[in-house]
């Protein structure tokens, strides 16, 4: 009895192994097929093609609308104080360096003599 049980055991975690597999290489194919399809819809290839109508009137509305001027797009936060910061601190780094390498490097070149 145990043999059939676990041959049965076997079998059920077969089946269920293979549906689950199935499933899966169902959603990596469909995957790509509806992303296609996503990207053909909204302007794909047949975009555009269709022939559209204008009506030309003389009408004009009661009330003159104004369109509200764009506001200037607002630059990024790290090229508004990051970049500056940046900057600042290579032309400190440079300065230091300077003033170390003369400190450093030139001092000991020259000796006083004392007379």
């Amino acid at each position: 009895m145990q043999t059939v049980g676990g041959r049965l055991a076997d079998m059920r975690r077969f089946g269920r192994n293979t549906i689950l597999l199935t499933l899966i290489a169902v959603m990596v194919l469909a995957l790509p097929l509806m992303v296609l399809a996503v990207e053909e819809g909204e302007g794909g290839e047949g975009a555009g093609e269709g022939s559209t109508t204008t009506v030309v009137t003389d009408l004009t509305p009661a009330v003159p609308v104004e369109e509200p001027e764009a506001a200037p797009a607002q630059e990024d936060w790290t090229y508004r104080y990051m970049v500056p910061t940046a900057i600042a601190l290579a032309v400190v780094i440079i300065l230091i360096t300077a003033v170390k390498y003369f400190t450093d490097v030139v001092r000991k070149r020259y000796r006083i003599i004392e007379e």
